[in-house]
């Protein structure tokens, strides 16, 4: 299948699952049958890939994030929470480093550009030459550096770590019924792809708690004017 097809096929089976949009990201919440559908595609997915040679640990991370194929998860919460990556280990470090320089390096001219082109910030075109050209200089002095790095490992310390740039991203907290006990989890949400929750909360309303009780209310209703929330029975 191609790309185009299988985005075609996974916008098909989320048509009539309940979308949440969240600062940028948006969650899914799925039944039994749209999860089985979806699992069928990302086994189609990852059978394709390796009848062409393509080894990848998530087949499916171009298209979907699946939180939680195993269990269903019967509460979740969204949240702003800082996200940060470090790498201390020094072998990890040494073979990150060329992948880091290029995130770093594209990330950069990306943001210049929209920064460019921000009609708020009025630059010119020979603001924008200047802007350029300084940021191609940091690129190259920074290659020369991390390579000198790379030449002489053993000379340096050496240490990964987003902690400095302070980064909020949306996040999930959820909770499933693991061989009847409890179990809370949480991740990060990607805003590139759909964000897929299997989601089934079946404890009769009676043996729920207020706050839980509104919880299942705000993820299952619409919302009208504030305060109303209405669902139609049977679906």
């Amino acid at each position: 299948m191609t790309r185009e097809e299988i985005n075609k096929q996974l916008d098909k089976i989320l048509n009539n699952s309940r979308a949440i949009d969240y600062n940028g990201i948006t969650l899914y919440l799925l039944g039994s049958s749209e999860l089985q559908e979806v699992l069928a595609l990302e086994l189609t997915v990852r059978a394709d890939n390796i009848d062409n040679g393509i080894e990848k640990k998530n087949h499916f991370y171009d298209y979907a994030k699946i939180i939680n194929p195993d269990y269903p998860a019967f509460k979740y919460t969204l949240s702003m929470k800082h996200k940060k990556k470090e790498i201390f280990d020094p072998a990890k470090v040494q073979k990150a480093l060329p992948a880091e320089y290029e995130i770093w390096k594209n990330k950069s001219r990306v943001e210049l550009e929209k920064e460019i082109k921000d009609e708020k910030n009025a630059i010119t075109d020979s603001q924008a030459k200047i802007l350029r050209d300084k940021l191609e200089k940091e690129i190259e002095q920074s290659k020369y550096f991390i390579d000198k790095v790379r030449e002489n490992y053993h000379d340096y310390d050496v240490v990964i770590s987003t902690f400095e740039e302070y980064t909020y991203y949306p996040a999930l907290y959820f909770v499933m019924e693991q061989k009847g006990k409890n179990k809370a989890s949480d991740t990060h949400l990607r805003k590139d792809v759909p964000n897929l929750l299997w989601y089934e909360d079946n404890r009769p309303y009676a043996e729920l708690r207020s706050n839980d009780r509104m919880s299942r209310i705000i993820q299952t209703f619409d919302r009208f004017c504030g305060s109303i929330y209405v669902k139609q029975r049977g679906l």
